[in-house]
């Protein structure tokens, strides 16, 4: 029998609400910004302290059981950048294969940049014992990450779109689209962001159909596939001067002109 996303969220909200220690858990993903559909998986964050997080894990993990059996399971190693998360993915045998469930437990002081609604959305809250899980403002450091970003950007595009020309002219065509997609696709997107969503200009090709115009959207999907060699190459041509030109753009309406 396949179980329902509502039975694994449910059985998730009761095993946390049973482990007196963490604060407050809700859904983040697709569903904080309304748009969940048959494909979308479960985001599920709760905030406890990181010496818990064994106990955390072995209680939903065991609720997970009691549905289905975990065909899956994906523990993440520590995080650098995030001291004090514990993140592990699980897909159940009884599920069809996009119902992942990604669950993250985070600090009290590490939810906070999960909690700003411009990147994240709206969190559906499952509990929250200590109201933890409120809209919390942008990053202080954001404007200037952003600026880093444009700035490496700028000085790096057109120091690597040889990379594709090269490998084409060699013939290394499995070479030339991994160049294509990460030197001169994915910075052209980065700086689109910058131009048209800078709130979240870090998120690299996901949710471009939802974060950038319709035109714009449109004109990467008919950018980003190149037919063969010669369309390849034509195509870099192309994305160079669009890059050139939202770069251009940016400069003009930080300058004001």
């Amino acid at each position: 029998m396949t179980v329902a996303r509502e039975s694994i969220v449910d059985a998730c909200r009761d095993a946390l609400h049973g482990v007196d220690s963490v604060q407050g858990a809700f859904l983040g993903g697709s569903e904080s910004f309304g748009r969940q559909d048959e494909w979308s998986d479960i985001d599920l964050v709760c905030v406890a302290d990181p010496a818990d997080a064994a106990t955390i894990f072995d209680a939903v993990e065991g609720a997970l059981e009691q549905l289905s059996p975990i065909a899956l399971k994906l523990v993440m190693p520590p995080s650098g950048l995030w001291p004090g998360l514990t993140q592990r993915f699980y897909r159940l045998r009884d599920t069809d294969e996009f119902l992942m469930i990604d669950f993250c437990q985070v600090t009290p002081e590490q939810v906070v940049a999960f909690l700003e609604p411009i990147r994240h959305g709206t969190p559906v809250v499952l509990f929250d014992r200590t109201g933890v899980i409120k809209p919390a403002p942008m990053d202080a450091d954001h404007d200037e990450r952003l600026q880093k970003r444009v700035e490496w950007l700028r000085a790096s595009f057109p120091m690597f779109q040889n990379l594709t020309r090269k490998a084409l002219l060699r013939g290394d065509e499995v070479e030339a689209m991994y160049t294509w997609m990460s030197h001169t696709m994915r910075p052209l997107v980065d700086i689109l962001r910058v131009r048209h969503n800078p709130e979240r200009f870090d998120y690299g090709f996901r949710y471009t159909g939802y974060d950038l115009p319709p035109e714009v959207t449109a004109e990467l999907r008919e950018l980003i596939w190149a037919r063969d060699r010669d369309d390849m190459l034509a195509k870099l041509d192309r994305a160079r001067e669009w890059f050139e030109q939202t770069l251009a753009d940016i400069d003009a309406s930080r300058s004001g002109s």
